[in-house]
């Protein structure tokens, strides 16, 4: 805490005009209920192998001053940008990035963007810029030529921008309008900016920060289009940080959210760059200027290209589940506190103890678990295919990788939308408050639908892999993707399963919850097999066919692949917790369960089509209030577990303290000009005297 703050709340304390408040114990009262997990194991394997890091950011940042939510909530969009770049370069240099250490450890640059995540979404997201997609996009398609700006990028020497989207492009990468001429005489690019259109746009740094950036354009060489590449390119003067002559940078203004990310829009005018501009691993052009690559279809040339956003959607699942805990943190802790009604003529009682309450808040606890250890999952596997992102950028490890990860992007941040909102309204009126940071966290979330690739959009590259796979085995191959060894190409013995249970107690079996899911699985890939086959007779445009079998089929198939991936990983996260602490473990395993039997619930009529009877589905439903009724004694402590300390969440309702009261008269009263009259007085004399006047 700064001495500023200190100084406001004895301030606050002393002057305010509110009666004394007492120690409220309910916070307190409501950790004893449940049964007495082991916080420090259930941090230590939830973080994994980033808990150190993140240990020393949470650390890092509660001595820093510059960490305070509650003076940035107050602080004008300018502002808010310099103090965004002060934290970062207060904690940076305290750890050895390099591009040496990112080869030997590459989650490294992760775990640190992730613990700045921890404070805000908006902070690691303007560095996510730079470190991730500017950087990995040099280190994945540039050469050794381009390890002098890699290093430079690496030393904050230089900031780097990602100019790909395009105001009339986003999604359609292959269709940006930018251009990158070939000049063979003067072996140099010229780009431009055609059109209105064709101006990069939501280019993070670029507003204000970025002295060099990343530009996708389309490469002309001899009047021939050779489809979009990459050129990395200063775009201010490194001393002066003017605005280069050929290029236009502008400030795209306000946004929704995440004020703190200077994103802004790039024009180019003729702008002439030399060769080594081209991030030219897998296309060049020759010493007597003829065009080479080592691809011939140039949709997998961009496949290649595109890369570098393994890491950044990789971060939109962590982060959602980080949005999803701190929300989840603040709304129960503040619904263990907050007593309403009771019985007639009895106290008040915590509204955690109302059905409603649970079942708004316990699922999307069970969620969060599903996107951590989807998570974890997604950065072993990482680890695991790096190599061969340089060797062997087609293979089908990279392939299925891309495929799950598209699915986790857009099942995380849709999951963590709901769950922010929820937490919202669950606590009424006070998460309304900027102080509670529930509308912080809510607004922040929202960016990740769209943020990396539209959901929309994005879950079709799951769609197209599973498609490419059922494609394989009517060729008589195998299915060589663990991800999709579920995958039943006899659509009869798909529906020839039927389950047995007779009550919740039965139905809490993993092996009969994860045969469900992957019911679920292969009924919609077979529906959406027979819809793609359904409009290929009335079409012969394939893509027109593939469009029009998006809603209920190829668009939900993606996504509960993505589900089914991330409760296998869940359940292998019970075992493992299990095998070191069975009370711990007996909690998170109800999560697991009720995971899954709410995933069902959601799609309850799919299962009645074969799966399931009527009185089955019953027995879903009520299994999810049970477990939502068992863990909810135990939510508290479980988010405690977990939880950020209570400068990094900045949540007035949400401290470890259980004073939420007294925190959030506090921040009122420390506002500016909470008991002044209004500047604006005149105004009210004014509209008197006129009424006045009428009469």
């Amino acid at each position: 805490m700064s001495n500023l703050r200190r100084l406001d709340l004895l301030k606050t304390h002393l002057l305010s005009k509110f009666p004394t408040s007492s120690l409220d114990r309910s916070l307190d009262e409501y950790r004893g209920r449940g049964e007495k997990i082991n916080s420090s194991l259930l941090s230590q394997l939830y973080f994994e192998d980033g808990y150190d890091t993140l240990m020393k950011m949470r650390k890092a940042m509660t001595k820093n001053p510059l960490f305070n939510h509650y003076e940035e909530a107050e602080m004008p969009r300018e502002k808010l940008r310099e103090r965004v770049v002060q934290q970062i370069a207060s904690l940076y240099f305290s750890f050895n990035l390099s591009y040496e250490v990112d080869k030997k450890w590459p989650l490294g640059k992760c775990h640190f963007c992730f613990g700045l995540a921890e404070h805000d979404l908006g902070l690691t997201t303007r560095f996510c810029v730079h470190i991730i997609l500017y950087i990995d996009t040099l280190q994945n398609i540039g050469t050794k030529k381009h390890l002098e700006l890699i290093n430079r990028a690496y030393q904050l020497l230089d900031y780097g921008s990602f100019g790909m989207t395009e105001l009339g492009h986003g999604s359609n990468v292959a269709k940006v309008e930018t251009t990158a001429t070939y000049d063979h005489n003067a072996r140099e690019f010229i780009i431009n900016s055609p059109t209105p259109t064709s101006a990069k746009w939501w280019i993070g740094a670029a507003g204000k920060t970025a002295n060099m950036s990343v530009v996708f354009a389309q490469l002309i060489v001899d009047g021939v289009g050779r489809g979009v590449h990459a050129f990395v390119v200063p775009v201010r003067d490194y001393a002066t940080h003017e605005t280069l002559p050929g290029v236009i940078l502008g400030d795209c203004g306000k946004k929704l959210s995440n004020d703190g990310i200077d994103n802004g829009f790039m024009l180019f005018k003729n702008y002439r760059v030399p060769y080594d501009a081209l991030l030219d691993k897998y296309s060049w052009i020759s010493p007597d200027g003829k065009f080479k690559t080592s691809f011939k279809n140039q949709d997998k040339r961009l496949a290649v290209m595109l890369g570098g956003l393994i890491r950044g959607r990789t971060a939109v699942v962590i982060g959602s589940e980080q949005n999803m805990r701190h929300a989840l943190t603040i709304a129960l802790r503040f619904s263990a506190i907050r007593k309403q009604f009771g019985l007639q003529n009895g106290p008040e009682v915590p509204i955690l103890d109302y059905q409603t309450q649970r079942y708004r808040l316990i699922p999307h606890l069970a969620r969060a678990f599903a996107i951590r250890t989807g998570g974890l999952f997604l950065c072993s596997n990482y680890i695991r295919i790096r190599p061969k992102i340089d060797n062997e950028p087609e293979s089908d490890d990279i392939n299925e990788h891309h495929a799950f990860l598209s699915a986790f992007k857009v099942v995380a941040s849709s999951y963590g939308v709901a769950c922010t909102q929820d937490c919202r309204e669950a606590v009424g009126g006070l998460g309304y408050s900027s102080y509670s940071a529930l509308g912080r966290l809510r607004a922040n979330q929202d960016t990740h639908l769209t943020w990396e690739g539209d959901n929309t959009v994005l879950i079709q590259q799951a769609g197209k892999f599973i498609f490419k796979q059922i494609q394989r085995t009517f060729k008589g191959y195998k299915i060589n993707a663990p991800t999709l060894s579920i995958l039943k190409t006899d659509y009869e013995e798909c529906k020839a399963l039927k389950q047995s249970f007779e009550n919740s107690q039965q139905l809490e079996n993993e092996k009969m919850l994860m045969e469900l899911i992957e019911f679920k699985f292969n009924h919609l890939l077979h529906k959406a097999l027979l819809k793609v086959q359904e409009n290929a007779q009335v079409s012969t445009d394939m893509l027109e066919v593939w469009n029009n079998s998006q809603v209920f089929h190829i668009q939900d198939l993606g996504k509960v692949y993505g589900e089914y991936v991330m409760a296998r990983e869940f359940l292998k996260f019970v075992h493992d917790i299990e095998a070191k602490c069975e009370v711990t473990g007996r909690v998170i395993r109800k999560l697991f369960y009720l995971y899954v039997v709410d995933t069902v619930d959601r799609s309850i009529g799919l299962f009645l089509e074969n799966a399931l009877n009527s009185q089955q589905a019953k027995i879903v439903k009520d299994s999810v209030i049970r477990l939502c009724n068992e863990i909810a004694p135990s939510s508290v402590s479980i988010v405690d577990a977990l939880a950020a300390p209570d400068n990094v969440l900045g949540s007035a309702i949400g401290n470890s303290d259980g004073q939420m009261y007294t925190h959030m008269i506090e921040s009122v009263e420390n506002g500016p000009n909470v008991y002044e009259k209004p500047e604006w007085l005149p105004l009210i004399h004014q509209i008197r005297e006129a009424s006045k006047s009428k009469q």
